[in-house]
């Protein structure tokens, strides 16, 4: 999911859920964290599953999270101001890469 589909799902959401006396908390399930210096590099065997998407759209999208521990922070926090994210999920098997962002989350 890019990041303008997922703004549209959002904005549905609000707009549907507009009646609500307690707002719901939303989440978004991570399906990568890689925690590298070469953002490119890491992302390329993604490619191949999805051949539509260039590696720019790749790691532009939401649910991936690439870079180094401080990107990744800024990337977390610009998408917790962009669609009000009040959590996130995070696959098993990134679970260890995204410890230091919750690290560095809680000092921001």
């Amino acid at each position: 999911m890019t990041a303008e589909e997922l703004d549209e799902r959002v904005a549905r959401y609000a707009k549907l859920s507009g009646n609500r006396a307690e707002p719901a908390e939303r989440n978004l399930l991570l399906q990568a964290v890689l925690v590298t210096e070469d953002r490119a590099a890491a992302v390329r065997p993604f490619l191949e599953y999805v051949p539509h998407l260039t590696e720019e759209q790749v790691l532009g999208l939401p649910i991936v999270l690439v870079g180094t521990v401080e990107q990744i922070t800024a990337q977390v926090l610009a998408q917790r101001e962009r669609y009000g994210f009040t959590y996130l999920t995070v696959l098993e098997p990134y679970m260890e890469a995204f410890a230091p962002v919750m690290a560095a989350l809680r000092g921001a």
